[in-house]
């Protein structure tokens, strides 16, 4: 018997559906800190590269299946998409996990490859560019690849958009949360290991020469460093991140559309995030996605039954929320919850046998007097 919470319903549901939506932010959103929180790329156009690791992975995923299956489109993929994938593909892939899995990281793979192209032209023009100039250079390209997904049809069908194929097909049937469930594992061990690689970055010598660029660029200069350089890898690795959580969002929810991607979900939510958690501090950034992501399905759970309170719509309920505690956090702390602090490029357990080390060199050989006691 399926327990049921007021306002949650299930809340084994609700925490697998909140599992899977706080990971794919927590991963988004670390990129994100790695080019604004600790490089000083204020990059306003996260969804041009979610959506573009998304796109592209959801439109080659599916033809590459069906060529392989030899399902027949008739020659029109986008039309006859339903019925290849849902027909064909999704029943095959119910019956092979392994060749599920390995379809998949191979469009994880291609979404990395697409997302890093993008930064890469990105690039170019942005990093010789003021803050402010390059964060509405970054805006304007986003917007522009939201009117190029809603136009051309042959991608992602235009507005109708397209399915994909479905991983996680064997375990559609099993039961209620079992699919989100194995879902859950696959984002999660992809978010673990964002975070693992961006922890070591800003522990590395890299990371500091980061909060180098980003504090004074011509003492970064000055000392020798490639500011141009190192911000375009940083832009790079940081939307092939973004294009591979779009790509596993997209193998989640079955589907991708040009209305899927949305400046205010995937470019002003994650600034939300490293906002509120602590801009240049990792462990911040999660606890901040963690605490967004729990009030806003809060919210979706609570909006309607309070519509009948509210003086105005519900639905603008969450932006009016998030808007003030924007402001709030701004004048209250603006650092975040947990504000930057110096990361140790050594463990403890090193640090501490370096002071060991160095307090048994400075002692005396046996039997020898030091200056003072002669």
């Amino acid at each position: 018997m399926a327990i049921s919470v007021p306002i949650f319903g299930d809340p084994v549901l609700f925490l697998l559906g909140l599992g899977n939506f706080v990971a794919l932010y927590i991963a988004i959103s670390l990129s994100l800190n790695l080019e604004a929180g600790y490089t000083g790329i204020p990059n306003f156009g996260k969804v041009l590269f979610v959506a573009g690791g998304a796109s592209v992975a959801g439109a080659v995923s599916g033809r590459l299946a069906t060529y392989l299956l030899g399902i027949d489109t008739h020659g029109n993929y986008i039309i006859f998409n339903a019925q290849a994938i849902a027909g064909g593909v999704d029943p095959y892939l119910a019956t092979h996990i392994p060749a599920a899995f390995a379809l998949l990281l191979v469009s994880v793979l291609i979404a990395a490859l697409v997302g890093g192209a993008l930064g890469y032209l990105a690039s170019y023009p942005a990093v010789r560019l003021r803050e402010d100039y390059l964060g509405m250079l970054l805006l304007a390209s986003a917007q522009f690849y939201q009117i190029f997904l809603s136009g051309f049809e042959p991608l992602i069908g235009g507005t109708q958009g397209i399915l994909v194929p479905d991983p996680y097909a064997a375990w559609a049937g099993a039961g209620p949360g079992v699919k989100d469930a194995v879902a859950l594992g696959v984002l999660s061990l992809f978010t673990f290991l964002v975070y693992v690689f961006v922890e070591r970055i800003a522990r590395s010598p890299l990371g500091r020469t980061l909060r180098a660029i980003r504090d004074s660029e011509e003492a970064s200069e000055a000392l020798g460093k490639d500011n141009v350089s190192i911000r375009k890898k940083v832009l790079v690795i940081a939307s092939a991140i973004s294009a591979m959580a779009g790509a596993l969002f997209t193998f989640y929810i079955g589907a991708v559309g040009e209305g899927t991607w949305t400046r205010i979900d995937w470019t002003f939510w994650p600034w939300l995030m490293v906002i509120m958690g602590g801009v240049a501090n990792n462990t911040g950034v999660v606890l901040g996605s963690l605490i967004f992501g729990f009030t806003l399905k809060l919210l979706n759970q609570i909006r309607y039954p309070l519509q009948k309170y509210l003086p105005i719509d519900a639905n603008w309920l969450q932006y009016i929320a998030f808007g003030t505690l924007l402001i709030v956090i701004l004048m209250v702390r603006a650092d975040g919850i947990l504000p930057e602090k110096a990361s140790a490029t050594l463990g403890k357990s090193r640090i501490s046998a370096i002071i060991e080390a160095s307090r048994t060199d400075s002692k005396p050989p046996a039997g020898k007097k030091t200056e003072e006691e002669s």
